[in-house]
């Protein structure tokens, strides 16, 4: 099977890329199952219900948040309101949070999946339970009790240590953990020795003539003065969408090719 990861979708220009991308990208790499972290894809600030629908019908299978999962109020009673959601926030939020950390997905072909998203703590405000101790015990009986095919744990996180620290201490109990997040695709895509198909951080689906998808001008005046009254609203330039491919096969020989497409890191991947 083919699976497409997506990095951080930013405000309308990394919508825009997306709707008008999507279906050619999965003819061409003929994509079988599709991620998209999206909690910036409101404004660059959280995700409302109308942004998931459509997300849903430009065909996104998985939606995955972070830090910013409910900076838009309305998708928390939204998710209540349907059960049957795919949208994933991080699995390691307090004990009460709304929406759920993982989901198994049957596709078509029967395969099972399993979509799950972890926050890292470090330079994180946040009250988070310890990343390790979450997946130990809320992850990996599920992949063991559960008959899952492939398994995807998506680390969105501020440093690089951190997000390699889980990926070699997981390599082998997953099909593939990548990073999110920080907005900067890394060149480290490899197969981890166990087998795990790995990516620093895919990057962001964004205007990347920016600050990680903002607009400069302020935010550079908030790193020279301090002054965080200057607002962070999303840059509008055309966008990339950054994000991986990972390919699987029965006997576990898999691969994973970082994409950059559109916008200013475009590499011409797309015919």
């Amino acid at each position: 099977m083919k699976f497409l990861v997506i990095g951080d979708v930013v405000g309308r220009t990394g919508r825009l890329a997306l709707q008008n991308n999507l279906s050619k990208i999965k003819d061409q790499f003929k994509i079988d199952f599709t991620i998209v972290n999206a909690e910036n894809s409101a404004g660059g600030y959280g995700i409302t219900a109308k942004i998931y629908e459509e997300m849903m019908n430009w065909g996104v299978d998985a939606v995955t948040l972070g830090n910013h999962a409910w900076k838009k109020d309305e998708i928390i009673p939204y998710m209540e309101s349907n059960p049957n959601h795919n949208i994933i926030r991080p699995i390691n939020f307090p004990k009460d949070s709304p929406g759920q950390g993982f989901k198994i997905f049957t596709h078509l072909n029967g395969k099972r999946i399993l979509v799950c998203q972890v926050h890292g703590e470090t330079f994180i405000d946040l009250p988070l339970d310890n990343p390790f101790q979450s997946i130990d015990t809320k992850i990996l009986s599920i992949i063991n009790d559960h008959d899952i095919d492939y398994s995807f744990l998506e680390v969105h996180a501020e440093v690089t240590s951190e997000k390699n620290g889980i990926a070699q201490h997981y390599d082998g109990k997953f099909t593939a953990i990548y990073g999110t997040h920080v907005h900067i695709p890394t060149m480290d895509a490899r197969i981890l020795e166990k087998g795990t198909c790995f990516q620093t951080d895919i990057g962001m689906t964004g205007d990347y003539n920016s600050v990680i998808g903002m607009k400069k001008d302020n935010a550079i005046k908030r790193m020279r003065t301090k002054n965080l009254s200057h607002r962070l609203e999303p840059a509008e330039g055309e966008a990339t969408i950054s994000g991986a491919i990972i390919t699987t096969d029965p006997n576990n020989n898999n691969s994973i090719q970082s994409i950059q497409i559109g916008g200013v890191l475009d590499r011409n991947l797309l015919s």
